[in-house]
């Protein structure tokens, strides 16, 4: 019978506290001191060290130490291990023929070793290695890899090295292997070993493209301390030259967060002329290119005081079309601002890049915005050397600043009146055209009114707006004063009626759902109708006679009518799952989803029934054209979304926005939309164009390692391919690779990627 004994001679070996311990002691504290168990031990003639025989075992807490052979010497802490050693010391794992360690500092090496860190899940192996700290390791001809298994897809043989956990692994001479296989060789090289962030070098990003040539995109990462880093790129283009860029990133508190970015290239090459389209008339002579972009959330003075920043400058009308992918480029700026501030940049082929600094506070009724906003116009900028665009002829306009004070809706007093309205100061500036400021004042009074099923709330009010202008400039469209205080006041009135009928449909019992069964059972069916009737009313003033600024300064005439017919069906279901409160047992679980929404909506105008001029040209069309608009999730792995207009007078549908996304788990999805125009000659819409553009894109995973996606976007109107995509992925435990074709208008590209857990990624 083999035994498993507590060695007397731990005497020697083991202070009091650890006999405690070991005599059934429950202090829930980690001891302080290793105790020994194994089959036989022997001490030697001088009580110098102890040996240990079978089934060694050292353990301390959390930490252990196994091996078939064990001696220990008493005055050191110094013990020699062999025979399938294997080892936890804080988390990392060791294996070894033959090891020595330090107990007080656990420290020591092992020989034919290999050891695992399980964060960031990284192997090394190798004749000789060496823990050196309690965090670091020095080895000799040594293997390391992220891979699992004896023959890891990718590792890296290097001569010599150290490793500081949460820190870097460095390589002298090593040897980039697939499969065993060396493919590539280096002279020195430094690996992340880190469960937090840390500075270096990322693998670059390589490509080619019809434009820029051969590419070759370097980053390097800094962290400056906790709430704050860096990334700066080189990106080398063999068409273009060097393009150096940084972005800076800053989280300080919980309020504020801000992401900042600046790219520069002296570019070898010019254009007489835009190569984009929309852009033809326009040259780009510039060799300097650059675009500075960022946004920044935080407050002023207080966290109630919420303070925005939105910067996008550019230095010529091509640049976002030309640079759009890679580190630096339009997309993933796009993205990242999307996906950290929910606020979007304008599209890389749009001429009008929107700067913004954005001052705002909210009360229980009231709320203020201040606003300073700055519009670059490319179209005026030095690379455009038409007369025509001159930067002296620039209309932009620029707010600077905008200051906007609301009331929110709230009881007048105890009356049944409710009070709301709107007010703003804002100043006006741009090189060519009316300058000057404005002041616009819009108190609403309202009073809702219930009977039952029933709601009724009408609104009335009146906008008083007063005009001071520095300057005219008598070519301003649509302005025929030149007076320098005008003042405007323009009544509205507004009314709302709304009710709601609602059904409920026994679908099945509780007692119904399966409790075998991991299935949803559909319970109820609960379908809401809600008519609503809507009017306005503004009447008509010919509003030539003020200044042009925006369109709150040309105010249409309203006396229109809109009805409108809501469907929703909302379902309730049921399944079985596990109680947490009683083991063993399972509970239901009740969920609600709407699984429906089908509105019908049309207006009827009644200043286009009465109008008296065009009607020889133009009949007179009052009726809008109905909209359907259906929103459903057809099954828990199909959704719809479908929105048309049909023309009564026309007798067909004018106008189609459609969705279609399908989703099965992580196996399989689709997506399909189609939006068009058909050909319209009317009144309120004179020659509206044909328009045909439709979208087709989905993913499969083919196992559990490759994966395929593809999209592709068509104008079928121009039988023009706007867009085409694919791309096929292999997912490794310890890398990935992606392949990646495209095609636009204007370029096309390969990309090939691969992905090295804990590397990065290297090509494009």
């Amino acid at each position: 019978m083999k035994l498993r004994i507590l060695v007397l001679a731990l005497i020697f070996f083991l202070p009091l506290t650890c006999l405690n311990a070991i005599a059934g002691s429950t202090n829930q504290t980690e001891p302080q001191s290793w105790r020994l168990l194994a089959d036989k031990t022997a001490a030697s003639h001088d009580n110098q060290y102890i040996e240990a025989f079978g089934n060694v075992v050292l353990d301390r807490g959390a930490d252990y130490i196994r091996a078939e052979y064990a001696r220990y010497y008493h005055a050191t802490k110094w013990v020699f291990l062999k025979g399938n050693v294997e080892a936890r010391f804080q988390g990392d794992f060791l294996k070894a023929d033959e090891a020595e360690f330090d107990l007080n500092t656990n420290t020591g090496w092992l020989k034919d070793g290999q050891v695992f860190m399980e964060d960031p899940h990284m192997y090394f192996e190798g004749a000789v290695l060496k823990k050196t700290g309690p965090e670091t390791y020095e080895f000799r001809e040594a293997t390391v890899t992220v891979c699992d298994g004896d023959r890891p897809a990718w590792s890296i043989k290097t001569s010599r090295g150290d490793i500081t956990v949460d820190g870097y692994a460095h390589l002298w001479a090593p040897r980039f292997q697939i499969l065993d296989q060396p493919v590539l060789m280096s002279p020195y090289a430094v690996i992340p070993v880190k469960t937090k962030r840390q500075s270096g070098f990322l693998l670059p990003e390589i490509g080619t493209s019809d434009r820029l040539g051969i590419t070759y995109d370097q980053p390097y990462y800094q962290v400056i301390d906790e709430e704050q880093d860096v990334t700066l790129y080189s990106h080398l283009m063999t068409a273009k030259g060097l393009m150096l860029g940084a972005e800076y990133r800053m989280v300080p508190d919980i309020h504020t967060k801000g992401i900042w970015k600046l790219d520069y290239l002296f570019d070898q090459e010019t254009e007489s002329a835009s190569l984009y389209n929309g852009n033809e008339n326009m040259e780009r002579g510039n060799h300097n290119r650059w675009w500075a972009r960022g946004k920044f959330d935080g407050y002023l003075g207080e966290p109630d005081w919420n303070l925005k920043f939105d910067l996008d400058l550019v230095s010529d009308q091509d640049y976002l079309r030309e640079f759009s992918s890679g580190y630096s480029g339009f997309r993933k700026s796009r993205r990242d601002f999307l996906q950290y501030f929910g606020r979007d940049i304008e599209d890389n082929d749009s001429n009008l890049r929107v700067n913004r600094a954005l001052l705002s506070r909210n009360w229980a009724h009231v709320g203020f915005q201040g606003l300073f906003e700055y519009t670059q116009n490319l179209e005026y900028g030095s690379n455009n050397l038409s007369e025509q665009y001159d930067k002296s002829h620039d209309p932009t306009l620029q707010r600077l600043p905008e200051l906007n004070l609301n009331l929110y809706q709230t009881q007048l007093f105890s009356s049944p009146l409710t009070m709301e309205g709107s007010s703003q100061f804002a100043s006006f500036w741009r090189e060519y055209g009316t300058k000057g400021s404005r002041i616009d004042l819009h108190p609403v009074l309202g009073m809702p009114v219930h009977l039952g099923y029933l709601s009724v709330i009408p609104k009335a009010g009146f906008r008083g707006t007063s005009y001071f202008v520095e300057r005219y400039e008598n070519e301003d469209a649509g302005v025929d004063t030149d007076d320098s205080t005008p003042t405007r006041f323009l009544p509205d009135f507004t009314t709302t009626a709304y009710t709601e009928f609602s059904r409920v449909f026994s679908l099945a019992e509780e007692s119904d759902v399966d409790a075998d069964r991991n299935s949803t059972t559909w319970l109820k069916l609960k379908h809401a109708v809600q008519p609503r009737l809507e009017y306005s009313y503004i009447p008509f003033s010919s509003q030539s006679k003020y200044p042009y600024f925006d369109e709150m300064d040309r105010i249409e005439p309203e006396n229109e009518l809109t009805y409108s017919l809501t469907n929703v069906f909302t379902c309730k279901t049921g399944r079985m799952q596990p109680n947490p409160e009683e083991r063993g047992k399972r509970g239901l679980k009740v969920d609600y989803f709407d699984m429906a929404r089908l509105r019908f909506e049309q207006s009827y105008d009644i200043r286009e029934e009465s109008r008296d001029e065009d009607t020889d040209e133009y009949p007179n069309r009052p009726f809008s054209d109905i909209l359907t608009d259906l929103t459903t999730r057809l099954s828990p792995w199909l959704y719809l979304t479908n929105r048309s207009w049909f023309s009564p007078y026309e007798g067909r549908i004018t106008e189609h926005e459609h969705a279609l996304s399908a989703y099965y788990d992580d196996v399989l999805f689709g997506t399909f939309s189609l939006d068009f125009l058909e050909e319209i000659d009317e009144y309120t819409r004179q020659e509206q164009e044909r328009l045909r553009i439709a979208s087709f894109g989905g993913g499969i995973a083919l196992t559990n390692a490759w994966s395929a996606a593809f999209l592709y976007r068509v104008d079928w109107e121009e039988s023009t391919d706007l867009e085409k995509r694919l791309t096929v992925r292999y997912d490794h435990q310890c890398f990935s690779t992606e392949t990646s074709w495209s095609q636009t208008d204007d370029d096309t590209r390969f990309e090939f990627r691969v992905i090295l857990a804990q590397l990065g990624s290297l090509g494009r």
